[in-house]
C-alpha cells in the first residue's frame, strides 16, 4: 500500500503552525481539553469523589500515566488524575491484579473525539484567520 499526499499535508500544517502563535495553540488545546475534561469527570467512579476532582488539564504533563494526552503542532496538553489527589487514577483506568479496570480516561477521550475537533477548529480558525 503506497500512501500519497502526506508531505503536503505536513507542509500545510507547518506553515500553519508558522502562522498561529503559541498562545493561540494553546486556547485551541484548551478549547478541547475542558471537554474531555468534564466528560472524565462524569465518567470516573465516585466513591469519595477524590478522583473525580483530581481530573486537571496540564501543559508540563504533572499528570499520572492514565492522563490522555493530545498533540497538536509541536504542543502537548495532559488531561487525567493530578500527581496528588488522583495518585492512583491509573489503577482505577487500567485495574490491579486486585482490582477490575474503570476506564474513564480512554471512554472520556472517545466520547468526546467529534466534539473535540470541532472545538479545537473552531478556536484555530479564529486565530489563522487574524493571523491571515
Amino acid at each position: 500500500m503506497k500512501l500519497v499526499g502526506f508531505d503536503a499535508i505536513d507542509r500545510k500544517l507547518v506553515k500553519i503552525r508558522d502562522a498561529v502563535s503559541p498562545q493561540a495553540r494553546e486556547r485551541s488545546l484548551m478549547a478541547g481539553a475542558v471537554i474531555i475534561q468534564a466528560e472524565a469527570q462524569r465518567l470516573a467512579p465516585v466513591l469519595t469523589g477524590n478522583l473525580r476532582d483530581s481530573i486537571i488539564i496540564s501543559f508540563d504533563g504533572g499528570l499520572n500515566s492514565s492522563a490522555v494526552s493530545q498533540r497538536r503542532f509541536f504542543t502537548a496538553v495532559y488531561i487525567g488524575p493530578s500527581r496528588g489527589k488522583g495518585f492512583y487514577g491509573h489503577m482505577v483506568e487500567f485495574g490491579t491484579s486486585h482490582s477490575a479496570p474503570h476506564p474513564f480516561m480512554r471512554p472520556a477521550l472517545d466520547n468526546t473525539r467529534d466534539e473535540v475537533k470541532r472545538a479545537m477548529g473552531n478556536s484555530l480558525w479564529i486565530d489563522i484567520k487574524k493571523a491571515a
